[in-house]
């Protein structure tokens, strides 16, 4: 075997053994084992966000172990204040590819509506691009899925986000 590659193998294998600094949120260290998803507030013209937006929510935090009651210590709630498809580019006078950018403003209140972490200005990189040069219904199809992909982006973000804000939780100490 080559000098080089056993270098390169032994210092991939010193990295996986000492780690890297990045560590797997379980549900056990969850600073909360659930959440209300409050009122998302949708202000641009286009329909059905906020609706995106809450499944969303609610399916990142369920992957996280983390369910959604009304009767949780925290509610998230949220605007979406602005939208925009472009076309970015271009094909035999057609616009060929289009990118989607969403920004909002969120906030992590306790059971008292004490905010405890809040996102002003949410901004891209939330984009999402896809490609279509076929009829209107599948333009229209394609910009639907890549609208849920975008709000995915922002709902894990937002999870990553109002998680990491949060104390880790107490524990049990023996009397």
């Amino acid at each position: 075997m080559n000098l080089k590659i056993k270098y390169i193998l032994l210092v991939a294998v010193l990295l996986c053994i000492s780690g890297c600094g990045y560590t797997l949120m379980t549900k056990a260290a969850m600073p909360y084992t659930s959440v209300r998803i409050g009122k998302i507030l949708n202000t641009t013209s286009t329909p059905k966000l906020q609706d995106m937006l809450y499944e969303a929510l609610a399916a990142e935090f369920l992957k996280r172990g983390v369910t959604i009651s009304d009767s949780a210590d925290y509610v998230l709630e949220g605007k979406i204040y602005f939208y925009m498809l472009t076309a970015v580019a271009e094909r035999n006078k057609y616009a060929a590819e289009y990118e989607i950018a969403i920004n909002g403003s969120f906030t992590l209140k306790d059971k008292n509506g004490v905010i405890i972490k809040e996102i002003k200005d949410m901004a891209s990189p939330f984009i999402e691009s896809f490609e279509s040069q076929d009829a209107v219904n599948s333009i229209i199809a394609s910009k639907e899925r890549q609208n849920e992909a975008a709000m995915s982006d922002v709902a894990a973000y937002l999870v990553y986000e109002m998680t990491s804000s949060l104390k880790e939780p107490k524990k049990d100490t023996p009397k």
